[in-house]
């Protein structure tokens, strides 16, 4: 009786939250699913029906169309004939297509022995629209939340997944509040002598949400002194952040200090313009004491990418001996900072490991401008698609025990023996894509799966077969060999 009302309730919950012209249709999708779940409970002993009706509820909170919101009603039905056909006839296929976005997303994720690199890489490329990326994020929350209850043989993989994987594809959709929760969760239970060690270490020193609300008071009446108008950003560190950077420090985790970091709270000053900014920094300068060695003015040189601001670490005695990070930014900074090539996000994706060189990387604000439409878009469609392209010049293929391999756009079956290794290219001889017999020249998309038959009496390629490769580093390889047999 009490989870029946528990049900109740989120229905109501779900059905205030729609547009009023897609309550009917609503109300139709969450009769189908709780006719399939009838019975059926997760790990927890929670109704199935109440775990999708949560995250339905998150995202239409989140500003998602209708048929996100049905295909979460939907997403933990088992999939078979019958059912596609049912989910067509009564839904969409656009329903459809945000179920199967959902099944490439887990493929991906599932995948063993790939770099989680790769597989972030993967899930952009595959989700060329982003709701079912969102789906599963909240989705991975929701698991997070109830951790105690998962199943122990699960517990390792969700939390390698949620700290390495969605935390970052979080970070990505710009979803932060989510995106800290999510990670912060996963930490206390993944490394619980870091995260109890950095949680002391920062009661000790006095960091909390009380201390924040001082600094913003001495800075708001800092800037209202200046006349100048301005907004202000206020974050205290998260404890994965903090533990993240800490661990470049740390070669052996046994009293870490984390007072040696100065961003532990941190604001940002928006302005209007560039005169403001340095009006606001001197005003700050009177009642503050400036780290002068660690001040940068990136607004007078600005770096490689764009990216502008003056920030520098500064001790407000009067409140607290440690030292806090501000920026100052104009709006147009703030805006190209957070969304443009100069965005962190886009830094740290040219950072990775598997990235390739480029300067491409106005995909972020691509991704806000797709989500603030779809906020206005939705109330009067049922499918808003949110459409982006990211490493779209990449293909990603799988082997027969589900590792990903990141290749070039164009190469083909050779290209992918030669990826997997020197030896493996050399010996190939025919392969299977999908199951299907294939040659070698055939050209791979993402998400074939690729077997590739050797022939162990064969030590090389023949010249012949260098039109059977796109890669510039195949080519090489065969024409390598081919002169190491001359000799």
């Amino acid at each position: 009786m009490e989870k029946q009302t528990s049900t109740g309730v989120l229905k109501s919950r779900l059905y205030s939250l729609a547009p009023l012209n897609f309550i009917k249709d609503l109300k139709e999708a969450v009769s189908y699913a709780e006719e399939k779940y009838k019975g059926k409970t997760r790990f927890n002993g929670v109704p199935m029906i109440n775990h999708v009706l949560e995250i339905a509820i998150s995202l239409l909170e989140k500003g998602l169309d209708l048929n996100t919101t049905i295909a979460t009603l939907l997403h933990e039905i088992e999939l078979n004939e019958t059912i596609e056909e049912e989910i067509h006839k009564y839904f969409s296929d656009d329903v459809m297509e945000i179920l199967n976005g959902i099944k490439k997303i887990k493929r991906g994720t599932d995948s063993v022995d790939t770099n989680p690199e790769i597989i972030i890489k993967y899930v952009l490329n595959v989700s060329k629209d982003l709701r079912p990326l969102y789906l599963k994020i909240y989705d991975t929350l929701h698991d997070i939340r109830s951790f105690d209850e998962i199943p122990d043989e699960q517990k390792k993989s969700k939390l390698f997944k949620a700290l390495n994987i969605y935390g970052v594809l979080a970070e990505y959709l710009y979803l932060e509040d989510l995106k800290k929760e999510l990670e912060e969760k996963a930490f206390s239970y993944y490394l619980p002598i870091e995260y109890r060690s950095i949680s002391k270490k920062m009661e000790s020193l006095g960091i909390s949400e009380e201390l924040l609300e001082k600094y913003k008071k001495e800075i708001l009446l800092r800037i209202r002194e200046s006349r100048i108008k301005a907004r202000i950003e206020q974050r205290i560190k998260s404890k994965y952040s903090i533990y993240k950077k800490l661990k470049k420090y740390e070669k052996e985790w046994i009293d870490p200090n984390i007072s040696r970091l100065d961003d532990l709270i941190a604001f940002r000053i928006i302005t209007s313009d560039i005169d403001s900014c340095y009006e606001i920094l001197e005003k700050l300068m009177d009642k503050g004491e400036i780290i002068e060695e660690r001040f940068d003015d990136y607004i007078s040189n600005p770096k490689p990418n764009g990216y502008k601001a003056i920030q520098f670490p500064i001790c407000f005695p009067q409140i607290s001996k440690m030292n806090i990070e501000l920026q100052i930014v104009t709006e147009d900074m703030y805006k190209e900072n957070t969304f443009g090539k100069a965005s962190h996000i886009a830094y740290k994706a040219s950072q990775l490991r598997y990235a390739k060189p480029t300067n491409k990387y106005d995909w972020v604000k691509k991704i806000q401008d797709e989500i603030e439409k779809s906020k206005i878009e939705n109330k009067k469609s049922k499918s808003f698609p949110i459409r982006c392209k990211i490493f779209d010049d990449e293909v990603f293929v799988f082997t027969p025990k589900g590792k990903i391999i990141a290749l070039d756009k164009g190469d083909t079956v050779l290209d992918f023996a030669f990826r997997l290794h020197t030896d493996i290219g050399n010996k190939a001889e025919s392969a299977k894509v999908n199951g299907l017999p294939a040659k070698l020249a055939q050209k791979l998309v993402t998400g074939d799966t690729v077997e590739i038959k050797v022939n162990k009496n064969k030590s090389y390629q023949k010249d012949t077969t260098l039109e059977y490769a796109n890669s510039r580093s195949t080519k090489n390889k065969i024409r390598k060999n081919m002169k190491e047999r001359v000799k």
